[in-house]
């Protein structure tokens, strides 16, 4: 290889090296799970959790919150603490898509706490506001 061709390798591995550091970095990650198949859209399937469990002394956690595929409408969650302090609001995700993991605005010491996830859903097509729901669980924090 000449000169150049070590200079444009090297920029090439460099390149590389930093996206995927920048993909792996902290922040929320959304994949699909499933191709969207929307049902007539007059009912909503908002998944139940009794309790997530957490890492405890991490704001990076690992999770499934997901979307159903067979909604017709997207969803944005929120988690908050009893007492309304809130770690977490998540991106629109569309049907068929999950939070793998999300970024805490805090860690949490080890220990149990009541909090609620809060579903708003919305229309695809334009955006509207569609009906939502609260689900009290429990953050299991080890």
């Amino acid at each position: 290889m000449n000169r150049k061709q070590n200079i444009l390798a090297a920029f090439l591995v460099l390149s590389f090296a930093l996206l995927l550091t920048a993909c792996s970095a902290g922040g929320d990650r959304v994949e699909r799970f499933a191709e969207a198949n929307p049902g007539s859209g007059e009912n909503i399937a908002i998944p139940g959790y009794e309790k997530l469990s957490f890492a405890a002394g991490k704001t990076a956690q690992t999770v499934n919150l997901k979307n159903p595929a067979e909604n017709a409408c997207a969803f944005v969650l929120t988690l908050t603490l009893e007492g309304g302090e809130t770690l977490w609001t998540g991106k629109e995700i569309s049907p068929g898509e999950a939070f793998t993991r999300i970024t805490l605005s805090r860690a949490l010491d080890a220990g149990e706490y009541p909090a609620t996830l809060h579903y708003d859903c919305y229309t695809i097509e334009d955006n509207r506001p569609l009906n939502g729901a609260e689900i009290q669980l429990i953050l299991e924090v080890k």
